[in-house]
């Protein structure tokens, strides 16, 4: 059998089913205009008898189809459905009406048999008619192509008389030009019969030069013809349609990553989630190998700026590219056009190109050979350090980072840190900080640029390595993993214990304390705070005795040692006004005002900490007004004045959003605490509210926290299937 007899008889063998139905999630309005349009709407609004539906590549042009069809056969219509399929340059002309054709001769041979007696050119379109062999005949009368256009629209005038017809072609950007003309002509002469036709195509595989994108246009200024484009889906949308596909719980971290990379692409958002239990983050072979097809279709310096705007990561500018990717300019403009007419890259504002979807850009990268990618981020590195290019700290860290320029990583990594934290992104401060710590404690040498050096190498002080492991523990606990916090200076009291010097030691280690007051340990923080008293010299009074005073004060409360909870905390409230330290000042008196409560003057507590948290706050004492304003919901709760709690909880929480900490201790406590008292309150439904984590994307244990309050509600529902 020839190569066009074997195409043409893969027709015969097209399934008669679109593909099984997922959910349809988010495409209400676009499915109600399409019932209206085509006439299978319970109104009588216009109809139009041609509707051209549009959209990237997996964004759900045949899912919409497909419920469109089910429709239409519970409505009793005939659908007849046909594809275009990507045989370059060896396509068949007139594909999909040969499987339309052939559809109609497996649903109802006497039907198709009617049609082909009455309209003999519709023959030439039967599969079987198609397919020759070796030994077959080869010669037949040429049909005139008018001939065969007008029996294809009669035919279906013919099945529209037998009852409504509903015509699906489906992938139009791979049609041949036979089938384009056929459509144009169906779309033209329009039918008397109830006949629709809807065509699908891919609009990001619309180039400049692509042959349908004349055809759509025209067909777009045709009465009756009506373009529906359909958009990414949104956030909720593919939040809904992730929960619908993987009906087993999900942390709201990992949905909110497949929300953020699937971007509005259903098929995206199958693929990732059919990836979601695996525990690392590269794409699906499907996915990754659907998505590299249009990569292949590049020619070389187009390949070579995409691979390089890949390293560079979403969004690169055109200098950047520049200096990096090694073409003339008049190349390098040429490989980016080809690049944005391919529907790789897109114009990002400014200078800069983005990637058309995330997604590309991470197969992109991912597809680099190791050296290739080494050379990519070295150029990176070199380019941002000779200046002239706009730049962060966190992109010289990861670019210095992977081509194993160990000394500029660290620097950056820790400057990177530091604008995080200023800017309310602990997460990605945690990240930076960690990465810095774990450079510095590679052990291979420094001179092999390969990773960290010794101590006695190190590109940073034991002075500074301290202040970033403190950093770091901080910035951990703020992003909600206090246990990571309290772990990682550990590690770090393990690895530089026996060099570090005794103040160095003690920063740590009132650190490690600090950390645990707030959370269940393995050890208690008081004998560490008591080692710390032993350790730092009371004369002269210094910031660090200040703060392991008050920590002391802290770590006795709840030990039945009230005096001397008084008695370390009015030290330390003594050095902290000597010294003008606001934040040991605010510690030492909240803890203190606890007492109030404890002796029986729960106003006074009240008044004490309402000052505390003003004060806090116009010092900028995020931790302190925090801590006050938790403790002053505690005080309300234990006398039980439940709705002033909830209101003090609740303030607490929402201001430790507002300050880009609510995972931190204190902002979680109070939303939790929040919740708890509205569910004790009988409000269930803001119980439920306030504890909602959806599109946030918080840590397990903030997560697991919160679910906690709301499992409460449920099983006072009596919803068991909540508590599965």
């Amino acid at each position: 059998m020839g190569h066009l007899s074997e195409r043409a008889s893969m027709m015969v063998d097209v399934p008669p089913e679109l593909p099984a139905l997922r959910p349809l999630i988010g495409r209400t309005d676009e499915l109600s205009e399409l019932l209206r349009l085509v006439g299978l709407a319970d109104d009588d609004a216009p109809r139009a008898p041609a509707v051209v539906v549009a959209g990237d590549a997996g964004v759900g042009k045949s899912r919409l189809l497909a419920e469109l069809r089910a429709h239409a056969d519970d409505a009793g219509w005939q659908v007849l459905l046909g594809h275009c399929l990507d045989f370059g340059d060896s396509a068949l002309p007139y594909l999909p009406f040969s499987e339309i054709f052939g559809r109609l001769q497996a649903q109802s041979a006497a039907l198709a048999d009617a049609v082909a007696r009455a309209h003999p050119a519709v023959r030439r379109l039967m599969p079987g008619r198609r397919v020759t062999t070796d030994a077959g005949p080869k010669t037949t009368q040429p049909t005139d192509r008018a001939d065969l256009f007008e029996a294809v629209h009669a035919g279906f005038e013919q099945l529209g008389e037998e009852s409504p017809l509903l015509v699906l072609v489906e992938d139009l950007h791979w049609a041949d030009q036979s089938t384009r003309d056929m459509l144009s002509f169906l779309f033209t002469r329009r039918f008397t019969a109830p006949v629709a036709v809807v065509v699908t195509y891919r609009s990001d595989d619309l180039h400049r030069r692509h042959p349908l994108r004349a055809s759509v246009a025209q067909w777009s200024r045709l009465p009756g013809v009506v373009r529906l484009p359909l958009d990414p889906l949104s956030d909720h949308h593919v939040r809904s349609l992730v929960h619908a596909l993987h009906p087993a719980p999900l942390t709201e971290r990992d949905v909110q990553g497949i929300v953020t990379r699937a971007e509005g692409n259903a098929f995206f958002t199958e693929e990732l989630v059919g990836a979601a239990d695996r525990d690392d983050r590269t794409l699906p072979d499907d996915l990754a190998d659907l998505l590299l097809l249009r990569i292949d279709q590049l020619g070389d310096n187009e390949k070579l700026a995409v691979r390089a705007a890949s390293a560079a990561g979403r969004r690169v500018s055109h200098e950047l590219l520049t200096r990096v990717v090694g073409l003339s300019p008049d190349a390098l403009d040429q490989a980016l056009r080809a690049a944005v007419d391919g529907h790789v890259l897109v114009p990002a504002g400014g200078d800069s190109y983005a990637f058309r979807h995330a997604l590309l850009g991470e197969v992109v990268y991912d597809d680099l050979l190791p050296g290739e990618r080494v050379r990519l981020h070295r150029a990176y590195t070199e380019a941002f350090s000779e200046g002239g290019v706009a730049s962060t700290a966190a992109e010289v860290a990861r670019h210095a980072r992977a081509s194993h320029d160990v000394p500029t990583a660290i620097r950056a990594s820790i400057e990177a840190g530091d604008e995080a934290m200023n800017v309310g992104g602990p997460d990605e401060a945690a990240h930076h900080y960690q990465v810095a710590l774990g450079l510095l404690a590679d052990p291979h040498p420094a001179d092999t640029g390969q990773g960290g050096a010794p101590p006695s190498d190190r590109p940073v002080e034991l002075s500074e390595l301290v202040d970033l492991s403190i950093k770091a523990s901080e910035a951990v606990a703020v992003a909600g993993q206090p246990l990571r916090s309290v772990q990682l200076l550990r590690e770090q009291l393990d690895q530089l214990g026996d060099v570090l010097e005794p103040d160095d030691r003690a920063r740590l280690l009132l650190a490690l304390a600090t950390a645990a007051l707030v959370i269940d340990t393995d050890f208690d923080p008081l004998d560490v705070t008591s080692q710390l008293l032993d350790t730092v010299p009371a004369e002269p009074p210094t910031s660090l005795r200040a703060r392991v005073l008050s920590a002391h004060a802290r770590a006795l409360t709840g030990h039945g040692r009230d005096d001397e909870v008084l008695r370390f905390a009015s030290e330390a409230l003594a050095v902290g006004q000597e010294l003008r330290l606001q934040t040991v000042v605010a510690d030492a008196r909240t803890t203190m005002s606890r007492l109030d409560q404890q002796r029986g003057d729960p106003d006074a507590s009240r008044k004490a900490l309402a000052d505390i948290v003003d004060q806090a706050r116009a010092d900028n004492d995020v931790v302190s007004e925090l801590r006050g304003q938790h403790s002053l919901g505690g005080i309300f709760f234990e006398a039980g004045q439940i709705d002033e709690a909830h209101a003090t909880y609740r303030s607490a929480a929402a201001r430790a959003a507002t300050l880009g900490r609510p995972w931190a201790p204190y902002g979680l406590d109070s939303r939790a605490l929040a919740g708890l008292t509205a569910y004790i309150a009988g409000d269930w439904d803001e119980a439920c509210r306030l504890v909602d984590v959806t599109g946030e994307a918080p840590p397990p244990p903030a997560e697991a926290t919160l679910a906690s309050v709301a499992m409460a509600v449920a099983a006072g529902r009596g919803d068991r299937h909540a508590l599965d």
